[in-house]
């Protein structure tokens, strides 16, 4: 395993200035001195994804053994390099300036409570390589179009939503494919496995559900946002309604937005979550990081997603409801150069039947600096979900967070096809069978493609 060295600075860096977050920098010296916050300790030593790559290429190790080889590196130096700092932490705790403290492996990380003067003593360790605050956004970050506020929703009449129709679904169901064998993931605001579409390919237990946030069994928010979303990937296409794209795959969750909101520490531990317990093939993140449209690119859960890839867990994005205004897109989904393979983050926009594009699908030029954004177009209007109120009520749903539903859906039959198949060539395959200048989600043209071998 190779590691990413600290190298000389040039300078002798004040800890404050040069590893706390400017905001973090600017609340600290206004904060009461015993009061604590949260705050995420990125330390120095991270694992060099791409040196470990090219090992795992040269053995010729296949996609499971790839992904464990990737885990044991990530949890072994997280626990290396964290035993190191334990020490003080744990004296820091006597003195009471840190209140306490958990560590993650997906990124070599901390999340620390502290007083001011426990966090300026950890930002002057030599490990610590940068310091965060907790942050949680005020406004809804689940990329759908306006989410229903009144729980009564009436089942609406169709039996069958058109999008499967309009992606090739039937098509690839015809060829005996249902997803059978992957584990479709997602992080939103829950998931509900007492509706009648998610409650026979549940996995259950440790590994199938987390609410990092305040426990309990699965459950869902008033929104129902993540079931809606998943009986689009998933659904098992029960009692007269069709509705799911891979009805034979697997479903966990991990509730990292409750109601809505994105949280960084929440996600951390969804995140971690995915890497070292759940393990899903496809992960579905219907959700935009806080921001204006157009305010830029956010490169700060790249680390994170890098390692996820690596450890062959292909993340879905909805391009988000934003536009239609041109460069109306925020991350995660306008990431670009992701590990491996350079990737765009596979960004789904919105249809509508007719084949127009979804008014409200975000656009265009990439605020990251992508080629292409986004990668893929599927349905996003006038469609059919699950919603948790009952095992048997229905929405009529629009928006771009179910379109990344039956992207996930598309790319657990094509694993299921190809099973060896990496990240990038899954994602390789979707775009190449993109059909038309809106790049349309195309099931036998992805298949197609998977045929092909790759370069």
């Amino acid at each position: 395993m190779a590691l990413a060295g600290c190298r000389p600075p040039l300078r002798r860096p004040s800890p404050l200035s040069d590893k706390l977050d400017p905001a973090l920098r600017q609340a600290l010296a206004a904060a009461p001195a015993g009061e604590t916050r949260t705050v995420l300790v990125d330390l120095v030593a991270q694992v060099d994804l791409r040196a470990l790559a090219r090992r795992l290429g040269r053995q010729g190790a296949a996609r499971q053994a790839r992904r464990a080889a990737v885990t044991a590196a990530l949890v072994r130096l997280a626990a290396e390099s964290q035993a190191a700092l334990r020490p003080f932490l744990d004296q820091a705790q006597r003195q009471g300036t840190i209140a306490r403290y958990e560590g993650f492996a997906v990124i070599d990380r901390l999340v620390v409570v502290a007083t001011p003067a426990g966090i300026a003593a950890l930002a002057a360790r030599p490990e610590v390589a940068r310091i965060v605050a907790q942050t949680t956004a005020r406004e809804t970050a689940l990329a759908w179009e306006e989410p229903p506020v009144s729980p009564v929703v009436p089942a609406p009449p169709e039996r069958t939503s058109w999008a499967l129709a309009a992606i090739g679904a039937e098509e690839a169901w015809r060829r005996g494919l249902s997803g059978r064998g992957v584990v479709v993931g997602a992080i939103d605001s829950g998931a509900s496995p007492r509706h009648e579409q998610l409650q026979g390919n549940f996995r259950g237990g440790d590994a199938g559900w987390l609410d990092p946030a305040g426990g309990g069994p699965p459950h869902d928010t008033r929104f129902g946002h993540g079931t809606g979303v998943l009986s689009c990937a998933v659904g098992q296409n029960v009692a007269g309604k069709t509705l799911g794209v891979a009805p034979g795959a697997q479903w966990i969750a991990c509730a990292g937005l409750p109601e809505g909101h994105y949280d960084n520490v929440l996600f951390t531990r969804c995140a971690d979550w995915m890497l070292r317990v759940g393990r899903p093939d496809v992960l579905i993140n219907a959700w935009l990081l806080p921001g204006d449209p157009g305010s830029g690119c956010d490169r700060s859960l790249v680390p994170l997603f890098d390692a996820l890839r690596a450890a062959e867990i292909l993340p879905v994005f909805a391009a988000g409801n934003l536009g239609p205004a041109p460069a109306s897109n925020r991350s995660p989904a306008n990431y670009a150069d992701l590990f491996p393979g350079a990737s765009l983050a596979l960004s789904v926009g919105g249809l509508r039947a007719d084949g127009t594009p979804f008014a409200r699908s975000s656009r265009g030029p990439s605020q990251c600096g992508g080629a292409v954004f986004p990668v893929l177009a599927a349905p996003a209007e006038d469609l059919v979900a699950a919603f948790p109120l009952s095992p048997g009520t229905y929405l009529r749903a629009q928006g771009t967070s179910f379109a990344a539903g039956y992207a996930a859906g598309a790319a657990a039959l094509l694993l299921e096809s190809r099973p060896e198949a990496s990240v990038p060539e899954i994602e390789a395959a979707l775009a190449a069978g993109a059909v038309g200048r809106d790049r349309r989600l195309s099931l036998p043209g992805a298949l197609a493609r998977l045929r092909e071998p790759f370069r």
